[in-house]
């Protein structure tokens, strides 16, 4: 499995201009011994709590064995994965989150997830099952916090693996989480694929995949969610690889429909590079292809390649600017240091959208450090309302972009666009 991986990573990398080292993949993961939760006691009735009865058999099977959940509903509070260890949820099985908050909310330290590992090594979450947050009776409190403008209760993710080495998530649904749905953090060789992950459009913070880390390969995934559906952060420093935390993701064969579409950010101070988004279709985000960071959260972002891309029924195309949450209308430059953005070398190659886009979107660096190198390769886009450029430097090669009425590019204070024929 690591030099599967790792090969399917390297070509897609190599193909696209990015230079990367990929150091592996997952091993299979051994399944010599197999635990079933109901030798442990578990009811999966859906009404009896079977947390004790499957971390019991999870610990059994702990270094090399593989636990089983069969059909029915397995209602649990936070489980906790080993190192060389697979965790299936077959067809017909529902791992339940329960709705006892209490269980997630520790005396110190933040929530925890219903699905957790800690440093671990060769760890898969497969299955053809379903895996639910129960995310329904946690939003209200987060809406109305929202609303009054008052601190957010905090809320667990669904599924959080960090500092992983080797990690394989496949076949699963995941649904319905209190906030982000697959957190793999700081991970390293890392295969997902074949989920479909969703939640209501309306539910916060609702993310389908955060990943950070290196050498990973997301593939064949359709997600439908609140807020990103995946969103590729760095947010902390990582001192083997200065400059670029988070590196070597290909994200690939997949379909976004609602959601804030395909994201780098918004923390990128631990520095992001060699990403590739390859063969992707948006239908019905609010935005498609998207980097976002800001003053105080910046790093840098560099070698980002988003190829072979449908759009449509979106609120803006493509969104690459070094301001969150909101571009304001003006700004004077400030002083440069370790934590402003830094956009650099991103290209879009074959991006095709004319149905349903209310605006194309922005390219907007900042007044002390602009966005650079920027390429629209054979970009063809038809939307209500023009692309914004600002503080960035854009290089056109065929493709067309068109606005209602109007031009199709607003040229504002630094911008530096230069259109090539081929």
């Amino acid at each position: 499995m690591r030099a599967m991986l790792a090969a399917a990573v390297a070509f897609t990398l190599c193909a696209s201009g990015a230079s990367a080292a990929v150091s592996g993949a997952p091993a299979q993961v051994a399944r010599a011994r197999s635990c079933a939760p109901e030798a442990f006691g578990a009811k999966h009735d859906g009404v009896a709590d079977d947390t004790a009865a499957l971390q019991k058999a999870l610990d059994a099977c702990a270094d090399g064995g593989a636990v089983r959940l069969g059909a029915g509903t397995y209602l649990s509070g936070p489980l906790f994965l080993h190192s060389h260890q697979t965790l299936e949820v077959a067809k017909g099985a529902v791992l339940q989150a329960t709705s006892d908050h209490a269980r997630f909310l520790p005396a110190t330290g933040a929530p925890l997830a219903l699905v957790n590992a800690k440093g671990g090594q060769d760890i898969a979450l497969v299955g053809e099952g379903v895996i639910d947050g129960a995310g329904q009776t946690w939003w209200p409190a987060t809406r109305a916090a929202k609303a009054a403008g008052t601190a957010e209760p905090p809320r667990p993710r669904l599924i959080l693996l960090s500092d992983v080495d080797g990690l394989v998530v496949r076949g699963l649904t995941l649904q319905n989480s209190p906030t982000f749905h697959l957190v793999p953090q700081r991970a390293h060789n890392v295969l997902i694929e074949k989920l479909d992950i969703h939640a209501p459009a309306d539910s916060p913070n609702t993310d389908g995949i955060d990943p950070s880390g290196r050498d990973m390969l997301i593939q064949d995934v359709v997600i439908d969610t609140g807020d990103d559906n995946i969103a590729i952060k760095s947010g902390q420093d990582d001192p083997a690889h200065p400059g670029a935390a988070t590196a070597n993701i290909v994200v690939r064969n997949s379909t976004f429909r609602r959601g804030h579409g395909l994201s780098i950010g918004s923390e990128t101070n631990g520095g992001v590079k060699d990403i590739v988004a390859d063969n992707i279709t948006f239908d019905g985000t609010a935005t498609a292809i998207r980097i976002k960071t800001a003053r105080g959260r910046g790093g840098p972002v560099r070698d980002v390649v988003y190829r072979n891309i449908r759009i449509a029924n979106v609120g803006q195309a493509v969104l690459i600017t070094a301001y969150y949450p909101k571009i304001p209308a003006e700004d004077a430059a400030q002083p440069i240091g370790p934590k402003t953005p830094d956009i650099s070398g991103v290209r879009l190659e074959h991006v095709q959208g004319d149905q349903g886009i209310r605006k194309l979107g922005a390219v907007v660096g900042l007044p002390e450090r602009a966005a650079r190198g920027i390429v629209f390769e054979d970009v063809t886009l038809s939307g209500d309302q023009p692309l914004e450029v600002r503080n960035a430097a854009l290089t056109l090669v065929g493709g067309a972009l068109k606005a209602a009425s109007g031009e199709a590019i607003v040229r504002g204070a630094g911008a530096d666009i230069v259109e090539r024929s081929r």
